[in-house]
């Protein structure tokens, strides 16, 4: 089967993970798979690091419909099967050409569409991908509470598929380790939906000493830091922006977070998992399949109280030598759970479904 993933390219977040452990994963399959991007970016530099097929087709702007030609030409004289498109500028090129192709179109939306777009170039975005979803052969999806959306827009059950996050479990299995200061990391883009804002309140209501880390970049970095130097957090609290390997980062804490309004199955929960460290996360998505009591802690969104409560709690495990545990269990269900492995074997099994019906 000859699979062409799509996406524009300029994906740093969990859609990127995303798409590069698919494609390791279906390297076990009978699947010849490439990417294709429309920019030359973190995406086909992650996907060349990782050894997989790359083809770059540069847009000249966001909205640059001059390859849609040279698209039909590529996907129909390498005989592909399968085109599975990732993002709204992804979505809306096949839009165009769909019945232009022979390939069967299927599609995987890593988020709520409703939150991804603002202000009113947001709306005409939003549409258009509506539109979009709407023509695609199959839909791939990573968030249960869309199943009602997709109700609305009268998207056939038939025509949707449940899937999931995936790591590359192959590394060796983590190390118990205890850091000398009580640890915090939140690895997350800098943005509205992921509520930084709740987990600075919370550190600001908590009597034990603690050291906190937020990786990630984003359009909300100088008010965010603001906030904890008006919460006086500023020497406990650090922001390191974007960094491309957060191994080391994930090694030295011992906790994870992530405070986020809405969200699917985040990448960071299995990240956390393989280096073996427990996870508090809000009540969101799926989050519930994998942070529970013995893996973690878990809060309903925007909830500060429920919050304070598992950082204190979270804190007298720390304090108990009992962190460990709940990391180890997190590792080993994840491991068992959302390998790369049972991640292909998924879309593949929905790539055959579209392809008989």
């Amino acid at each position: 089967m000859r699979v062409l993933h799509i996406n524009a390219g300029n994906e740093d977040g969990g859609a990127r993970t995303y798409i590069i452990n698919l494609m390791k994963g279906q390297e076990t399959t009978d699947t010849d798979a490439t990417l294709m991007t429309f920019e030359e970016g973190p995406v086909a530099r992650m996907a060349r690091d990782n050894g997989l097929n790359v083809v770059v087709m540069p847009q000249r702007r966001q909205i640059d419909l001059s390859i849609l030609t040279p698209l039909v030409s590529y996907i129909n004289s390498h005989q592909i099967d399968i085109v599975h498109t990732h993002g709204p500028r992804a979505n809306f090129i096949l839009s165009l050409i769909r019945n232009r192709i022979d390939a069967t179109w299927v599609t995987t939306v890593h988020s709520d569409p409703r939150i991804d777009f603002s202000g009113l170039k947001g709306k005409v975005f939003l549409k258009l991908n509506v539109r979009a979803l709407k023509q695609a052969d199959f839909i791939f999806y990573m968030n249960p509470s869309l199943v009602s959306y997709f109700d609305s827009l009268r998207i056939p059950k038939r025509k949707l598929c449940e899937v999931f996050n995936a790591i590359d479990f192959k590394q060796a299995i983590p190390e118990p380790r205890r850091q000398k200061q009580f640890s915090l990391l939140m690895v997350a883009r800098l943005v509205e939906v992921k509520n930084h804002e709740l987990m600075l309140n919370a550190l600001s209501k908590v009597d034990f000493d603690f050291r906190m880390v937020f990786v990630g970049d984003g359009p909300l970095m100088s008010q965010l830091k603001q906030r904890a130097n008006t919460l006086r957090l500023h020497d406990k609290v650090k922001f390191v922006g974007f960094h491309e390997n957060t191994g080391d980062y994930y090694d030295e804490c011992d906790v994870s977070v992530l405070t986020s309004n809405s969200e699917s199955l985040p990448t960071v929960y299995l990240e956390s998992a393989l280096h073996g460290r427990p996870v508090i996360a809000t009540n969101v998505g799926a989050t519930d399949k994998v942070i529970n009591d013995k893996t973690g802690w878990l809060v309903e969104p925007n909830n500060l109280s429920q919050l304070v409560t598992a950082l204190n709690e979270a804190h007298q495990a720390y304090q108990a030598d009992e962190l460990d545990p709940k990391g180890m269990e997190l590792y080993q269900e994840t491991k068992e759970n959302y390998s790369i492995e049972r991640l292909a074997e998924a879309v593949n099994r929905g790539y055959e479904t579209v392809l008989k019906a």
